[in-house]
């Protein structure tokens, strides 16, 4: 492995929970209740949880298969060796791509709600810098980092859920499937890229110590998603309802923003800017991290850090080219990103895992070291 990194199982799921949660809580809401009205909380929590188990029961079982070896390293094995390597070079510039959306998701809600005069390529430039540094020092960096990270956003969570509560008006959930069960699948379908995006494991799972908990870090995984997601849905969805939760651009931040209590507790929107600094840039981190290993192992480099410079300014160009406006940035997330998504988290693994089937590559034993 080029990075001798080694995460606990509880690490695991840590970092897997904020690369799901943390950015799809802020976006996509405003489009399920356009598809799917008052079961909007239904097609954004419940309908993904399966395409999650889909996505985990075929990721696990490929990476049990090479469980000393990212993803990308064992494509030639499996493919062929200029196919294999092929893949694997196509995954670096698909993690580079998703780390370009992820900045300019994070640099588009900062400029648009805060820091408005400032051009978007300054914010983009200090978050990448924040994640390089992270990805040079290594996935378990990145594990401890986001211990720190995540119970802040947990507990910013339950305080602005538990606050906004109080403003539900439970009419606003229902009739639950008003709009038919076509629109809900759609709205279920844009929901499920995020869901996806723990396919990651391909590329974390040689790091993990505790192998033999592999299974049971993971549905814990899914049902903390789960109840995560239905639950922001549900309060967005019970405060303003289907006809304003689709019209607004940030609904989360926007909730925190309604909240008032006695006059004192207001202005919470700032915990979740704070919080999702610190989000957007650990995820960053683990897609920099990820495309450094897939690339440096097509390239057959002996060290993945070389790799981050070049890296880290391809980000920073696409994110400033490819979505130089906020509206290019929605239509990829609503209209492109799930059926991209689809094809690079699921699609493509299930293939390779056939074929690794197939060919009888693979069935390395696990590995039970627990951490130290």
């Amino acid at each position: 492995m080029l990075d001798n990194g080694r995460i606990s199982s509880v690490q695991l799921l840590m970092l897997l929970f904020t690369i799901e949660v943390v950015t799809a809580s802020l976006y996509v809401p405003p489009r399920y209740a356009q598809l799917a009205g008052p079961g909007s909380w239904i097609a954004g929590s419940i309908i993904p949880a399966f395409y999650g188990l889909l996505v985990i029961a075929v990721v696990l079982a490929l990476a049990r298969r090479f469980p000393s070896q990212a993803f990308t390293d064992y494509l030639p094995e499996i493919l062929g060796k200029i196919p294999g390597k092929l893949l694997a070079a196509a995954y670096a510039l698909m993690f580079v791509h998703f780390g370009s959306v992820i900045l300019n998701e994070g640099s588009s809600l900062i400029r648009i709600t805060i820091f408005t005069q400032t051009p978007g390529v300054v914010l983009d430039v200090v978050w990448v810098v924040l994640a390089v540094y992270g990805a040079y020092l290594g996935i378990e960096v990145i594990a401890r980092e986001n211990q720190l990270v995540l119970p802040f956003y947990l507990f910013s969570l339950v305080v602005i859920l538990g606050l906004a509560a109080h403003y539900i008006d439970f009419n606003n959930l229902r009739p639950v499937f008003e709009s038919g069960l076509l629109p809900m699948a759609r709205a279920g379908f844009i929901a499920s890229a995020w869901r996806g995006e723990l396919f990651l494991l391909l590329m974390l799972y040689p790091y993990l110590n505790q192998k033999h908990e592999d299974v049971k870090t993971l549905l814990l995984l899914a049902g903390f998603t789960l109840v995560a997601s239905a639950a922001i849905l549900l309060v967005i969805l019970g405060v303003f309802g289907d006809l304003v939760m689709a019209h607004l651009i940030f609904p989360y931040f926007i909730l925190a923003q309604y909240i008032s209590l006695f006059n004192f507790i207001e202005r919470l929107e700032t915990l979740v800017i704070i919080i999702w600094v610190g989000g957007v840039a650990i995820k960053l981190a683990v897609f920099i991290h990820s495309s450094a290993i897939a690339a440096a192992g097509a390239l057959g480099l002996k060290s993945y850090r070389v790799t981050l410079l070049p890296i880290a300014v391809i980000v920073v160009i696409l994110s400033r080219v490819l979505y130089d406006t906020f509206l290019k940035l929605f239509d990829f997330l609503i209209y492109t990103w799930p059926t991209y998504a689809a094809i690079v988290e699921l699609v493509i693994p299930a293939l390779v895992l056939l074929i690794a089937v197939i060919r009888s590559k693979g069935g390395g034993r696990l590995e039970n070291r627990s951490d130290s």
